[in-house]
């Protein structure tokens, strides 16, 4: 990777050479980038969270314009929406992964300055790019034409996810030959980051090529990625922070003959490119067709073992000191406080204990080796790989100085490649592909343990699928069209669209536990899409106005989602349907010579959602597939920004929320294990629990100053009713009986239920500051300086999320465990404190 960076580097330093004969049309183009993603944002901590869904919006909304970047330390969602609702287009081509709904910031991680020219949107906000999505959307422009000519190199220093990052970008600017070339390389790197045992390398390239052959026509091709590979942290229980003395305490690490090693590392690849084609028909016609594909190569790295090994991981509930004896309604034993007292010492005082023993699993497999048996421990990469062509084509035609029309039509094409390979055995030397919790429950002669009936018993070696393997297609096709107008003090918009979704499941291994339909295609279950929605903004005078938008969409179930347990069998949720969603806002605007901002109420009810989990049941010891059917949500709240003009050089801006996200039913669920082919009907009582991960409560208070190049910001964020990830196995109707003692009624409703509670984390506050200075120099050149701090006060205290365990608190003879899961969730903490320094000189 640092040869290719190198190499990389010297090309584009010689880039100014190779045009220094062409003369610029425009050499004072200014970026047309009124915002930027945060560092929060380009993190590519995906698999935290995938979280970060707060809309930038380039216009004067006070609230989108800020809350991106002032609340992602705690993952905000604006109005508790999944990331799903948020659209990020890429040219006009929308760039969400079409299984999960998400889109990937590492996609573009590391390519800050390409990715400085974007249009974001609100729900309802008219735009050129799209119909728009219930969360909003941006659209990223890269058209070689748009950059300011000339070169800008940044050197930054920090310490989170990496510790040091360069960049360089050089545009030629629209030369008078009529093309433009933009070009950027990025490295990010940190042996190790700002949490024990992650790493961070990530090299990042950018080429954009522009052709303008006249005023009519254009046509431009950009291509960029981001090789990444990285460390992670994993979330543990407060016993075990409280031991590690810690709440920054890694579990994913260990020592490999005196080196740090991580279990989990991400490795991740997204190459894209994408062709566009302008054509300025006439003074008020526009066409913009679009063309983009994208391959992505996504591979996480986890521990597994065999047979009777014993669970490496070193915050195992077994090897905690709670689990010797129920330290809430117990008295233990001589013995028994004896060994808490050893365990809890080994934790506090041998960091060896604390973390993941590579040594021991080295000479378990040698000694298995030894003994002509089967490996015990190896690490294998899941993947999650794509293939993806997008075409989109939109039609703008300004009727008047009172109307105009936007018109659209989009097409995706998907594959999804799901399978995992063995990546590292261990010093093993035997594996054989079969499910070891199904050889536990039927024996190693019984066909159903094999994961692949047509190679049974096959030996796995390094590189190497097993497990599962299967592809996922979806093909998306839409159509749509807005309609605004305006007359005397009234703006108002019409919007409508219709599309179809397809999507089937093809395995590609005939597995054991469902041999007649796990191979080959499912079947392909179709969906059909629209919504509508409309606008009314009253101008009262030119300093205040009121807005109102509704809207209903019908939206097709996320691929993920649809299925009941991908991974062996092609069955479809039972009864999959459109997902229904009902929205509408009310706003009062204003902006006075003093003062501008919004104050907003919304409301938001969604209908026939699916949620899919997949988890290790310890309860019954075997794998669980559970999904929910029929999920209905509801989202309201109050959005308020205001910026006070102090003085000319002075602001103060407050910004608050208060949101409600609640679950509004108790969904169908279908539970299916790994080693078994049925699947179970249940039911999770899930009413009246809170969408989880995001604050439902944030609020903001910052003082800007600025003076002759210089600008400061002191920012105070409180953050409030934040809730953790239920668990809907333990909210089960059969897990409340049999927890009930299965006491029902003559209808069979359970008799003095009791489901769990949400945990709802405390809240916190956070202190940020940033000082910077712009330097002009001759001939255009600048130099820019930020040191941006964040969590000033070091709270370490401020929990963003987590989750319960899908576990419960009794044996499967009912006894009570000496463990309390309900008791012992996991946590995600807030970043302590963390600075990072940019230098950037633009010459």
């Amino acid at each position: 990777m640092k040869q290719r960076l190198g190499l990389a580097i010297v090309l584009f330093c010689l880039i100014p050479a190779l045009f220094a004969q062409q003369k610029v049309k425009q050499n004072a183009r200014e970026d047309n980038a009124s915002f930027m993603f945060t560092e929060s944002q380009l993190n590519e901590d995906d698999d935290a969270a995938q979280s970060t869904s707060a809309l930038v919006t380039s216009n004067n909304d006070v609230y989108l314009s800020n809350v991106g970047y002032l609340f992602s330390p705690m993952r905000f969602r604006v109005r508790g929406y999944d990331s799903q609702y948020n659209d990020m287009y890429i040219n006009g081509i929308q760039f969400n992964d079409v299984e999960t709904g998400r889109f990937s910031y590492g996609l573009i991680g590391g390519l800050n300055d390409a990715t400085r020219n974007k249009e974001g949107i609100s729900p309802f906000e008219v735009n050129n790019f799209t119909y728009g999505s219930i969360g909003g959307a941006t659209n990223i422009n890269l058209r070689a034409s748009q950059y300011a000519a000339g070169s800008k190199l940044t050197l930054s220093g920090c310490n989170r996810n990496y510790i040091l990052r360069g960049m360089y970008t050089y545009s030629t600017g629209l030369m008078k030959n009529g093309w433009a070339f933009t070009g950027s390389v990025g490295y990010r790197w940190a042996n190790e980051g700002n949490i024990e045992g992650t790493f961070y390398n990530a090299f990042s390239y950018f080429l954009s090529a522009e052709k303008v052959f006249n005023s009519q026509h254009s046509i431009s091709l950009s291509t960029w990625g981001a090789p990444t590979e990285r460390g992670q942290q994993g979330a543990s229980t407060e016993e075990a922070y409280y031991l590690a003395n810690s709440h920054y305490y890694n579990p994913n690490w260990g020592y490999q003959n005196g080196k740090k090693r991580n279990a989990r590392v991400v490795r991740s690849f997204e190459p894209s490119v994408v062709a566009s084609w302008n054509f300025n028909i006439k003074d008020d016609m526009k066409l913009v067709t679009s063309a983009g594909f994208k391959y992505t190569s996504y591979g996480t790295s986890a521990l597994g073992w065999n047979g009777n090994a014993a669970d490496p991981r070193p915050d195992y509930y077994k090897k905690l000191p709670s689990s010797v004896f129920n330290v809430y309604n117990s008295v233990p034993t001589g013995e028994q406080l004896q060994q808490f007292n050893d365990l809890t010492d080994n934790w506090k005082n041998n960091k060896s204990t604390r973390q993941l023993d590579w040594d021991m699993m080295y000479f378990a497999n040698e000694q298995a080796n030894a003994l002509d048996k089967e490996t015990l421990y190896y690490v294998e990469e899941r993947h999650n790989d794509q293939l993806a062509f997008n075409f989109s084509s939109v039609f703008n035609h300004t009727i008047n100085d009172h109307n105009s029309y936007v018109a659209g039509i989009a097409v995706n094409s998907t594959k999804g490649m799901h399978f995992k390979k063995m990546k590292d055995l261990l010093g093993g030397q035997q594996y054989t592909d079969v499910d070891k919790f199904s050889v536990r429950d039927y024996g190693f002669n019984s066909s159903v343990i094999q994961n692949d009936l047509d190679n049974p018993d096959r030996r796995i070696g390094e590189g190497d699928k097993f497990g599962y393997n299967y592809n996922i297609f979806v093909n998306k096709q839409s159509a749509w069209l807005r309609y605004q107008g305006n007359s005397g003090s009234f703006n108002y918009f019409a919007a409508g669209k219709i599309g179809s979704t397809q999507m089937f499941r093809d395995g590609l291994m005939r597995n054991g536990r469902a041999p007649l339909k796990s191979l080959g295609s499912s079947g392909t279950a179709k969906f059909l899409e629209g919504g509508v929605k409309a606008g009314l903004t009253w101008i009262l005078n030119g300093n205040h106005s009121f807005t109102v938008n509704a809207g209903y969409e019908d939206r097709a179930p996320l691929a993920y989602n649809s299925f009941i347990a991908p991974r062996i069998k092609n069955d479809f949720v039972k009864d999959l349907k459109t997902e229904r969603i009902y929205s509408g806002d009310l706003t009062y605007n204003f902006n006075t010579p003093v003062v501008m901002g919004r104050i907003t109420g919304y409301y938001t009810r969604f209908k026939n959602q699916v949620e899919m989990e997949a988890f290790y049941n310890d309860s019954e010891a075997r794998f669980t597939y559970l999904s929910m059917n029929g999920i209905e949500k509801e989202h309201w709240g109050v959005e308020a920004a205001a910026t006070f003009r102090l003085t000319s050089n002075l602001s103060l801006t407050a910004i608050g929320t208060w949101s409600e996200a609640k679950y509004m039913n108790n969904p169908v669920a279908t539970r299916t294990y790994e080693s078994e082919s049925e699947s179970n009907e249940d039911r999770v009582y899930a009413k009246g629990m809170r969408v989880n991960g995001t604050p439902l409560s944030a609020y903001s208070l910052a003082i800007d100053y600025n003076l002759r190049g210089w600008f400061l910001n002191l920012t105070g964020n409180y953050y409030h009713r934040v809730y953790l990830d239920f668990s809907s196995y333990r909210r089960l109707e059969s897990v409340l009986k049999s927890d009930n003692e299965g006491a029902v009624d003559a209808n069979g409703n359970i008799i003095g239920m009791s489901v769990p509670s949400q945990e709802k984390l405390d809240g916190g506050f956070m202190l940020d500051a940033s000082i910077g200075k712009y330097i002009r120099l001759k001939n255009g050149k600048s130099i820019s300086l930020n040191l941006s701090m964040n969590n000033i006060l070091n709270n370490t205290d401020l929990r963003t999320g987590g989750y319960e365990q899908n576990r419960g608190d009794n044996k499967q003879n009912g006894e009570l465990r000496e463990y309390m899961f309900s008791k012992n969730s996991k946590y995600y903490y807030a970043p302590a404190f963390n600075a990072f320094l940019n230098i950037g000189y633009r010459f």
